[in-house]
């Protein structure tokens, strides 16, 4: 790989078509634009063009949920995509403003441009609305429909979780005055019927768990 780039770089490439090859390059994640940006300053300024900073796929990085925070190496990049609006930066910075600074209108402005290219940032944009007491059912429903496979809601609900969790603590208040939800949801009467007492038992028991932990986190 390194020395097809090099092959490449050695190469007259438009400006305009070398920065599209190099945000493809983008989709593995920021370890794959290290060498373009080695390569000299062609490669270097695709690496930093508009195509790369909007598309990168910053969640690959292990630094991924770290990188919003000053202290991160990575912290200038992730500005750079954040300023392009690249939707994994916005989902990023909009853990951080929903549970960093408590502002829930910043957060799910900035999910609402971004939340149709990640599911979990859809799913936080639900989670968010109702810490807000928005009406955001039909949303909601239409999530669950085209997220119907038990496993990958439960993954996506402890990767959420998980994303939350690793943040900086909170810097004040909480949501506990606006997020109303059921004591139980619905299908637990059928559970229950069923004698299924095995915890989070279908993928409405991973909604009802997750907006509760949600709660707690807030």
């Amino acid at each position: 790989m390194r020395c097809q780039q090099r092959k490449i770089a050695s190469l007259y490439i438009p400006e305009p078509i070398l920065a599209l090859i190099v945000s493809y390059v983008s989709q593995e994640g920021i370890e794959a634009l290290k060498n373009w940006i080695k390569s000299g300053h062609d490669g270097k300024s695709a690496a930093f063009s508009v195509e790369t900073l909007s598309r990168v796929r910053l969640d690959k990085s292990p630094d991924f949920i770290n990188m919003s925070s000053p202290d991160s190496i990575h912290f200038s990049f992730y500005s750079k995509c954040l300023a392009k609006q690249n939707p994994y930066a916005m989902y990023l910075q909009s853990l951080r403003l929903g549970f960093g600074s408590l502002d829930l209108i910043g957060a799910i402005s900035l999910l609402n441009d971004c939340k149709e290219v990640i599911p979990i940032a859809n799913l936080l944009y639900i989670a968010l609305n109702r810490c807000a007491c928005n009406k955001v059912l039909d949303a909601f429903n239409t999530f669950k429909r085209e997220n119907k496979c038990f496993p990958d809601v439960d993954s996506m609900a402890k990767t959420l979780i998980g994303h939350i969790s690793v943040l900086e603590p909170k810097q004040f208040g909480s949501y506990v005055e606006l997020f109303h939800y059921e004591d139980y949801p619905h299908c637990w009467l059928m559970h229950e019927f069923y004698k299924e007492y095995n915890g989070e038992r279908c993928s409405d028991c991973i909604y009802y768990f997750l907006f509760r932990d949600i709660l707690l986190l807030s």
